[in-house]
């Protein structure tokens, strides 16, 4: 039997995340941000397994557009506090990331 050219790739994709073993609740860190950057947007956050996500989509008809914000048990707050920085325009601003990041996150219960 003759061999078929393979139409199909594979592409491995790596990402390397830091890892913080603080223990704080992370959920509740990112809405505590979300309420000082106050993105234009409407943003729902969550409990990620594996990684850092975030997805955006716009809005229909006269809805803001939204995005979806997973957050990992071992994100760090400088993580965190970087994507929703980004996620709210803000990222260049001098000391954005810094400032966030001494924001009092409330402890595991």
């Amino acid at each position: 039997m003759a061999a078929r050219a393979s139409s199909h790739s594979v592409q491995a994709e790596e990402r390397f995340e830091a890892r913080s073993s603080e223990r704080f609740n992370r959920i509740a860190y990112a809405i505590e941000l979300l309420k000082l950057l106050n993105p234009p947007m409407t943003v729902a956050v969550y409990g990620s397994m594996r990684q850092l996500r975030l997805e955006q989509g716009r809005g229909l008809g006269d809805q803001k557009p939204w995005a979806l914000f997973g957050v990992p048990p071992h994100a760090t707050r400088e993580n965190i506090a970087r994507a929703l920085a980004e996620l709210s325009g803000v990222a260049r601003e001098p000391f954005i990331v810094d400032l966030l990041c001494a924001t009092p996150a409330s402890p595991l219960d």
